[in-house]
């Protein structure tokens, strides 16, 4: 699809195989082209789930690529306004992917470091592998930044505040066992049964009734900072546009006649 990005298609799961550099570093090129990716696949009617992974075997994704930060003239007037209007770019691009109305998985097969992890947070499930060498962390602070697309804002929500506070400020990088007791992934799973619990996921996710898992994450995602009375009228249209769907009717008829519902994603 791009130079640093491949959407591979096996039947209704796409999967978004990123190669950038050996290492995936995140910048600006990468992220354009997952948003573009995430983009083009919540609007295609064939694709039920997303998977995010790497092609490289012992990295998912090792945080920012700092080089991006050394053409900043540090003592410009405007220095901080220019670094603020790079970062409102790149957490576009970010939230393409926590936007994307089909589930989405992260496949984080290796490393996943500072942006990396952020990377990781704009998807709904995360399986990691546990292979005794992979970390995920926000470590941004053992250089003396902080996280920038999301980390600080994601992560309390996902794993609560005082846990992450802790995990932020001290740059701790988490085994995938670690980080699936505090929630921060979903599974801990070894190198020999990694695809497979990936696959497994992705294959009942995408027989799932995605239109009514798009107006989940639509209302969770637009409600979650309201007052309940506001996020509740969110669910309430939602509601009643996954009641009208062609899922919704398959669904229920199924239920009534005691019979597996083949939902069609609409």
């Amino acid at each position: 699809m791009g130079e640093l990005v491949d959407v591979r298609r096996e039947g209704a799961v796409a999967r978004v195989v990123m190669h950038r550099k050996g290492n995936n570093a995140i910048a600006e090129d990468l992220m354009e082209e997952l948003a573009v990716a995430f983009n083009e696949l919540g609007a295609d009617p064939g694709v039920r789930v997303a998977v995010l992974a790497s092609d490289y075997e012992k990295y998912f994704s090792v945080g920012a690529d700092l080089t991006s930060l050394a053409d900043v003239d540090r003592d410009a007037p405007d220095a901080t306004d220019q670094i603020a209007l790079f970062m409102r770019r790149m957490n576009h691009h970010f939230n393409a992917i926590e936007r994307c109305p089909k589930p989405v998985i992260a496949a984080i097969n290796g490393h996943a470091l500072g942006g990396g992890s952020e990377l990781t947070l704009c998807c709904d499930f995360r399986i990691m592998v546990e292979d005794g060498r992979s970390r995920i962390g926000q470590t941004e602070s053992s250089l003396g930044i902080i996280p920038g697309a999301g980390g600080t804002q994601r992560l309390p929500r996902l794993i609560g505040k005082a846990r992450a506070m802790r995990f932020l400020i001290e740059s701790t990088r988490l085994s995938a066992q670690e980080a699936q007791a505090v929630g921060w992934v979903d599974r801990a799973v070894p190198p020999a049964e990694f695809q497979a619990a990936v696959d497994e996921l992705a294959g009942r996710l995408a027989k799932a009734a995605t239109f009514a898992i798009a107006m989940i994450k639509d209302a969770v995602h637009r409600g979650y900072d309201l007052r309940l009375d506001e996020a509740l009228a969110i669910e309430s249209q939602d509601f009643a546009r996954a009641a009208l769907s062609t899922d919704a009717a398959i669904g229920i008829m199924s239920f009534l006649s005691k019979q597996e519902p083949e939902f069609t994603g609409s």
